[in-house]
């Protein structure tokens, strides 16, 4: 008969860093109109990159939205109806967003058939260029 001794260390936990981690939080309401508005905007520092982490929409009537970056639509337009909330993540690199202190990443809205509110909360990280 042959007997073994092991010792098993305890495991150390490891510790992950989601990237973009966050760090800019931008959040703001508009009531729709008929044409698109911006909702929430996020300026880009001087020589940094913004990395979008997470984008948070709701709505109290049908609205369409669209994301933009320096006033060109980088999204598809979308229709999100009263009764969803948007989370969307985003990897890193989604887009390239240099900022020069004046280009803005921004979510805008209007309405579908009525006014009603939309909310928007932005999530992201800048980074050394």
């Amino acid at each position: 008969m042959i007997a073994v001794n092991v010792e098993v260390s305890p495991i150390l936990p490891m510790y992950v860093i989601p990237k973009p981690k966050g760090g800019v939080l931008e959040k703001d309401s508009v009531t729709t109109t008929s044409s698109y508005q911006t909702v929430a905007s996020h300026i880009v520092t001087d020589e940094k990159t913004f990395q979008l982490s997470k984008v948070v929409i709701s709505a109290s009537k049908a609205a369409w939205i669209v994301y933009r970056w320096n006033n060109a639509v980088i999204s598809a337009e979308r229709n999100l109806d009263d009764k969803t909330i948007v989370i969307e993540h985003f990897p890193w690199d989604y887009y390239t967003m240099l900022g020069d202190g004046s280009k803005a990443f921004d979510v805008q809205a209007k309405y579908d058939s009525e006014a009603g509110t939309v909310n928007v909360e932005i999530v992201g990280e800048e980074v050394s260029s």
